[in-house]
């Protein structure tokens, strides 16, 4: 009885299907980045979101204005600002005051009520918010965005360094979060992918969503 012999791959056609592999390795990995980096912006717009629903809480029970009125004690910086809804009972989890790719993490600590002098420290808020307005407010303007590199209005993106966890750092392609006062939360085009000091996208009438607010603005700082 004849023995029969499984003949194996010759080497090019290992070779073939190595580079059959390898390309289709290479079509995924850029789509799979991509489908990542889309969860990471949406999940930053959520939380976006939810500091909003706060904010229009907080106006409800306080006259239609937002944190940055308190007279008694007037916030400095968007966190003590963001620790009124804190302290108000709006909010009972600080760490949606993240985002992904962010330096700025949250640990949940609170402290005691009713001050919870721990909530919202140094190092824990990613969000700043535009100083003055209320509740009222034109719908368009921007109230919660993404911290930027100064303090200086409008404000300014380091797109250099895009999905890294630094100070001021804009998404992949030159995008950033910003919520506006009509509670609508989304991804804003900045005018560039690459630089360290870029600005939102302008208008026809050379205006960025900020300007078209005010010409001399100026939201609260974070505390690093």
């Amino acid at each position: 009885m004849k023995k029969r012999y499984q003949q194996g791959f010759t080497l090019i056609e290992l070779l073939v299907v190595i580079t059959i592999i390898a390309i289709l390795a290479g079509l995924a990995v850029p789509a799979f980045n991509g489908v990542q980096e889309r969860a990471r912006q949406m999940q930053a717009t959520n939380n976006c979101r939810q500091i909003i629903i706060s904010l229009k809480a907080y106006a409800a029970d306080n006259g239609g204005n937002y944190p940055d009125f308190d007279k008694n004690d007037p916030p400095q910086t968007s966190n003590d600002a963001f620790r009124h809804l804190i302290k108000g009972g709006q909010l009972e989890d600080e760490r949606v005051f993240t985002a992904p790719a962010s330096p700025y993490l949250p640990d949940n600590n609170l402290g005691e009520a009713p001050e919870y002098s721990e909530a919202l420290g140094p190092g824990e808020c990613h969000w700043v918010m535009t100083k003055g307005l209320t509740d009222s407010a034109s719908g368009n303007a921007p109230v919660v965005f993404e911290n930027a590199v100064s303090n200086s209005w409008p404000p300014a993106w380091n797109c250099d360094v895009s999905g890294q966890a630094k100070e001021g750092r804009a998404w992949k392609g030159g995008k950033i979060v910003v919520g506006r006062n009509d509670g609508s939360v989304g991804t804003e085009k900045l005018e560039a992918a690459k630089g360290d000091n870029v600005s939102l996208q302008k208008n026809s009438q050379g205006k960025d969503l900020f300007t078209q607010f005010s010409e001399q603005g100026e939201f609260l700082d974070i505390q690093k």
